[in-house]
Parts: C-alpha cells; structure tokens; sequence
C-alpha cells in the first residue's frame, strides 16, 4: 500500500498502513524495499496510556486525545463514534451504537453504492464472490458472512508497500487492512449495500514488536437503513479499540495530511474501561 502505481498511472508517496497516501508522485517513483515500509508503519504508531484487553473494548471506552501544539483536525462523527470538545483535547466515546451521525442524504447512499477504481463491485468477479459468501435476510447477517469470507479469503503474504483495488486483493489474495476493506466493501455494494471505508487507527496488544499501541488501520462501513455500521475482516470485528480519523469511498483521495496528524497525536487517557480489565501500558499483560 505504499509507492502504489494504480491502474490509472497514478502514483502514490510512502505513506502508511492506513493508506494515508498522496497522489502526484511520478509513475517512476521506486517501490520501496519491506524494511522501508515497516519503519514507516512504526512511524506512525500511537502510543497507548493503557493496556486495553479484549473485554473492555467490547464495552464503551471514552478517549481523551491531543494533538502537538498548532494542530487540529476535524473528527468524524460515526454511528459508533461521539466526538466532544473539551478545550484543547477531544473526548471520543465509541461503542457499538455511540455515535450521532446524521443519517445519509440519498444522494451520498448513491454515491456509497457506486464502483471506483478502488472499490470495483461492478467487476464479475467481486459480484460472484459476493454471491457465493453472502448469508441471510439482514444487512448484518449479511455483512457478518462476507467479512468472515473475506478473512478466510485472504490468506497470502502482509504487504505494506502497496494500495490495490478490490479485484487485485480478491485475486492475488493479499494485502494488509485496505486490501481487506477495499474488497468487502465492494462485495458490499455489489449486493446493494451502501458502503465507505473509514481510516484510522486501532488498538493493538503486540504490533512488530511493539505492545499496546494504536496502528494504523482501515474497516468498512455498511449503512443498515438505521445508521453506519462496521466490519472489520482485517481483525475479525469492530470494537471500541477503532479510532476514525478520516472517512472515505475506498479510494486514496483525501488521505494526503493524514500521516502527519498521526504522527501528532496523543491518546490522553482511556476512560470507561474497568479497573479489573485495564492496566498502564507499561505492566505486562496478565497471563
């Protein structure tokens, strides 16, 4: 997902594992080697003040986030994602139904239903893919089958350096995140779910050699007629671990300024958690 050369000519700078890429390198720009690429996911790890285990983070847990001095950002409000201000911090509730989200306009259901050239559902491929996986009468039923297709799916190799399409990851079966939600968000629109993919970061207890750390990350979104819900094949689920900065239709545009507010920013405090299922991050896990 870095130094991606897309299938239109478009090449994209080293950016990282959220796919915070920026158009407007040449075609000849070099792919850069693994070790390049990982380095550059290290950079923009978020050091966590807590050790989050699983069971708080499938309860609500409150952040309190900053940024370096002379920096803002404008958060996303989700449907699992409520964002106040609190001076110079932001307070973040997530859970599965915290978010206040205006539901969508017809004209972005619309436009969440289409193809790109990243989000490819109007490939035969991702559509007999999506036929073949999908399960159940539910918006949620649905999605739950094709995220746990898609996870099953892609079995080849963890590549960081690189950003493809839905039909890329559904054929050469590898990729890291994007690749992950790329494609289940066009098995989505396929069957006419609308459907986005969201940027941010997400809790991780041990990421290449580092433990409890927000990485990078990108999910799906799918509207269920009631509000945004998300799916996460690259993880297994959503829980409150997942931190949207940015949401997008699949594509890179837009995510040029999101490596350097990464790179920027605090997670303050991890509130809403119980004493008897946290801990600092500087303990070791319990066993």
């Amino acid at each position: 997902m870095i130094g991606r050369v897309s299938r239109r000519g478009c090449a994209f700078a080293v950016a990282g594992a959220a796919a915070m890429l920026a158009c407007g390198a040449t075609a000849q720009s070099a792919l850069p080697t693994e070790a390049q690429a990982r380095d550059y996911v290290r950079s923009l790890l978020v050091t966590s003040p807590y050790r989050i285990p699983r069971l708080a983070r499938l309860g609500e847990i409150r952040y309190r986030v900053a940024f370096a001095p002379g920096r803002a950002w404008s958060w996303p409000e989700t449907g699992e994602q409520h964002v106040i201000a609190r001076g110079e911090d932001i307070e973040l509730r997530i859970c599965a139904d915290c978010g206040r989200e205006p539901a969508p306009t017809a004209a972005a259901l619309r436009a969440a239903l289409a193809a790109n050239d990243w989000v490819r559902s109007d490939d035969r491929r991702i559509r007999a893919f999506a036929r073949a996986h999908a399960r159940g009468g539910s918006v949620d039923t649905r999605m739950t089958a094709l995220s746990e297709a898609v996870a099953r799916h892609m079995t080849g190799p963890i590549d960081f350096r690189r950003y493809d399409d839905a039909v890329a990851a559904l054929e050469t079966r590898s990729g890291d995140c994007t690749e992950f939600a790329v494609l289940l968000a066009a098995a989505a629109r396929s069957l006419g779910m609308p459907a986005r993919v969201a940027h941010g970061i997400a809790y991780a207890e041990r990421f290449d050699g580092e433990a409890h750390v927000f990485m990078p990350h990108a999910w799906t979104q799918v509207w269920d007629g009631q509000r945004w819900r998300s799916y996460d094949a690259a993880l297994g689920r959503f829980d409150a671990g997942h931190i949207a900065l940015f949401i997008g239709d699949g594509s890179p545009e837009g995510l040029s300024g999101l490596a350097p507010v990464v790179r920027s920013l605090r997670v303050v405090a991890a509130a809403g958690v119980a004493r008897d299922t946290a801990s600092p991050a500087h303990r070791p896990p319990s066993p």
